[in-house]
């Protein structure tokens, strides 16, 4: 029995079926009950985890699988209800559960919510609990190649793909990565030009943000001098021109108001970007994320591009191609595995995209530093690369006009039939999950709400056999475990799932690593309430993961240390001053942190990505973060897509996934270690936490010394042999700031907003 056989760890199948006939007794509970729709929910600890359809005849006939990751003394809540009340409930204990009573079956007799027995109300379900350590291991059925995808993701797993992974917008001519498979690392927004430019039918772009007015190839090295200095917009409105149908879905930030020059409070363009494209050909609409309670909160989050290209191979013939992760066409996103402060700010590069959002009042004019941005994305070719045109076109018909999209003859001729070969690179499986709700797809029911890309992250981690390897802009969940706040709804299990596998490990007294790198604080100024609301949040989240496995290592009588499994890293730049960098007019206030920063020429590399890599073979990337906001289906909607190489799974050091990591690595230790090979080793732990140490001290340091290009420092907390956490003893705020690093609970803002 593994060492999580103490919480209720695995799935809650159930099924309900139907209740009897009931009228309440009581009129004033709800006037004609007789006939209303009637629905069922399932809560773990208040928190509703499955919802069936209204129902007038109750009979509903659904299944659920619900992830569990929950303590002991868990209460699972099965409650009938109309709209206006209650009608009846029942109870299961997790101690059920885990005492051995794991199936039930038949009638149920349901309570008012006092506890008082309902006479002749009953329900009947099946509820059958599935620990995890039966479920059988989905990477061994990838090794074994029965592996078939996630069940509850609108769409199927799919074959004969190709993937071509990015890191970052772009890359210099001279970076090379020490696993090179493909000639060197491709450039992501040379390749997106490319494609837009050589579309012929269709462009479809849904984005969180986009600015019609950004260059996208500013390299004077590249080889597509034709596009230097050519504007995103200027380029798809001529292909409008051109007959290509050019639609854009942005998120409708409904504070972008004349008020303030329509710059809203997250400056995304999305007005700017309708009336640049007023009167052209491109067709450019703004959606709302639409919620029944907070409509102006959440945000329309999914990131892809989707054009017709040329088939490889196949010079008469045209097929999908999409490319998906966390980069917007927008501010700020073009950077290189140099993530430069400074020493690009007269250049083509940044000269007239001077991006810094984390120190108030901070413009070129003033000079730098500028905000670094380290990101994710990916290019899809093959059945899945359609499946992320239909997810634009359930979007679009839901919230735009359907009449616009393109006509099914155009699209059946550039639909190639899966399976069928689309050049010699096509050897991988592919599979679309996302975050969405019925507000905001067609074809849908009235209830229906998809959680595929938290489901399937946990489906990762509950396979991981050696290592998990995660870049996120956000790292918050498990609220469940946590010490306090329990309550606050951010319910996803994936911080809990990760902690769970080290435990299990440690008590089978086998290696395991993770590692997770994330930004140094969320985007924006790191003394305000919502950056520190999410720093506090993170913090609570660590501060659970690290007390799991400090407690296992005491229970085990192991002489480890919670960081010989799990790290917290972030990336960070200093660099001292050269010959011929930019001279900016006017300089900060000698008092301010935005003059601190400039002085002692250092900032932190905003890590954007939206990553997760297991045991090199199994890969999940795309526009979700690890947060409830990602992961909830109700609130940010999302698209990742999760995939690997089915003839790379005997030998991974052979595969893209292998050799992607370990260009990640290269470009943030600018080292290509052979302890890299193998990442569940103490030994590489112990060689990146050196690194990640040297380099923070580095960062820290009174003297201004260039980094170099090592980008890795360690997160700036201590951990204790029995799992504690506490800020480090030489400094508890960022370097340059007033913002503690632990974070502070905003008295204003609700969770439902930070977590």
């Amino acid at each position: 029995m593994d060492g999580t056989s103490q919480f209720l760890h695995g799935t809650l199948e159930v099924t309900i079926f139907h209740a009897t006939p009931y009228q309440p007794s009581s009129p004033c509970m709800c006037l004609g009950s007789k006939g209303r729709p009637t629905y069922v929910s399932i809560k773990i600890n208040q928190q509703t985890v499955a919802r069936t359809s209204y129902e007038r005849d109750r009979i509903w006939n659904q299944t659920f699988q619900i992830l569990c990751a929950h303590p002991p003394d868990s209460l699972i809540t099965i409650a009938m209800k109309m709209k206006c009340f209650t009608l009846g409930q029942l109870h299961f204990t997790a101690k059920q559960l885990l005492n051995g009573a794991r199936f039930h079956n038949g009638f149920f007799h349901l309570n008012l919510e006092d506890g008082k027995p309902i006479p002749n109300l009953q329900l009947q379900l099946i509820l059958w609990y599935r620990p995890v350590h039966y479920e059988t291991s989905w990477l061994r059925q990838i090794k074994d190649g029965n592996f078939r995808g996630l069940e509850s993701a609108s769409f199927p797993q799919r074959t004969n793909c190709s993937v071509t992974i990015y890191h970052d917008a772009h890359h210099s001519s001279t970076f090379k990565s020490p696993l090179d498979l493909s000639g060197g690392p491709r450039k992501l927004w040379e390749d997106v030009y490319t494609a837009i430019e050589g579309a012929k039918h269709v462009i479809y772009i849904a984005g969180w943000s986009l600015n019609p007015k950004m260059v996208l190839v500013r390299d004077p090295e590249t080889e597509l001098p034709h596009a230097r200095g050519v504007r995103l917009g200027h380029l798809l409105k001529q292909k409008a021109e051109e007959g290509v149908a050019v639609w854009i879905m942005l998120w409708d930030d409904e504070t972008s108001l004349p008020l303030i020059k329509n710059k809203g409070l997250m400056r995304t363009h999305d007005e700017d970007s309708v009336a640049y494209f007023r009167n052209t050909k491109v067709v450019c609409r703004l959606c709302p994320r639409l919620h029944k309670s907070f409509p102006t909160i959440f945000s329309h989050h999914q990131k892809t591009i989707t054009v017709d290209a040329q088939v490889r191979d196949s010079p008469g013939s045209r097929e999908i191609m999409s490319f998906i992760g966390g980069v917007d066409l927008c501010d700020g996103r073009y950077d290189t595995e140099e993530h430069s402060l400074f020493q690009t700010l007269n250049t083509e590069a940044h000269s007239l995209d001077f991006y810094q959002t984390s120190i108030a009042g901070a413009s070129l004019q003033k000079g730098g530093p500028r905000e670094p941005w380290h990101d994710g994305h990916a290019c899809i070719r093959g059945a899945a690369a359609m499946d992320i045109l239909t997810n634009f076109e359930q979007r679009w018909t839901k919230q735009c006009d359907k009449s616009l999209l393109l006509p099914a003859s155009t699209k059946s001729s550039l639909f190639l039939p899966e399976g069928t070969p689309a050049g010699k690179d096509a050897n991988w499986s592919v599979q679309v999950f996302r975050s969405i709700d019925c507000s905001s797809v067609s074809h849908t029911g009235e209830f229906f709400r998809e959680e595929s890309i938290h489901n399937a992250y946990v489906q990762a981690i509950r396979g991981a056999e050696s290592f998990i390897y995660i870049e996120n802009q956000y790292f918050i969940g498990g609220c469940d475990m946590w010490e306090r706040d329990r309550h606050c709804g951010c319910r996803n299990l994936i911080p809990t799932e990760i902690a769970m596998k080290i435990v299990k490990k440690i008590r089978a007294r086998e290696r395991f690593a993770v590692y997770v790198v994330i930004p140094m604080w969320p985007e924006g100024v790191p003394e305000s309430q919502c950056v520190q609301d999410i720093l506090f949040w993170t913090r609570e989240t660590m501060k659970m993961m690290y007390n799991m496995i400090g407690k296992a290592l005491q229970e085990t009588g192991g002489e480890g240390h919670p960081r010989d499994y799990l790290n917290f890293f972030c990336l960070a730049n200093r660099e001292e001053e050269q010959v011929g960098e930019f001279i900016p007019m006017d300089s900060p206030h000698p008092t301010t942190l935005y003059w601190n920063a400039q002085k002692n020429r250092r900032f932190m590399i905003y890590v954007h990505s939206k990553l997760m890599i297991v045991d090199d073979i199994y890969m999940i990337m795309g526009s979700a973060n690890v947060n409830q906001r990602s992961m909830d289906g109700g609130r940010d909607t999302e698209i990742v897509i999760g995939c690997y190489q089915p003839n790379s799974s005997q030998n991974k050091q052979n595969g893209y996934i292998h050799a992607h990591r370990m260009g990640l690595w290269y470009e943030h230790t600018r080292s290509a270690d052979e302890l890299y090979h193998r990442p569940e080793s103490i030994e590489c732990v112990r060689r990146l936490q050196s690194t990640g140490q040297k380099m923070w001290n580095t960062y820290t340091s009174e003297e201004v010394v260039d980094m170099k290009g090592v980008h890795l420092v360690c997160y700036p907390v201590t951990i204790s042999k029995d799992g504690s956490l506490r800020d480090l003893d030489s400094i508890d705020h960022f370097p340059d700031t007033t913002a503690p690093i632990k974070g502070k609970r905003s008295k204003i803002l609700p969770p439902l907003f930070t977590t």
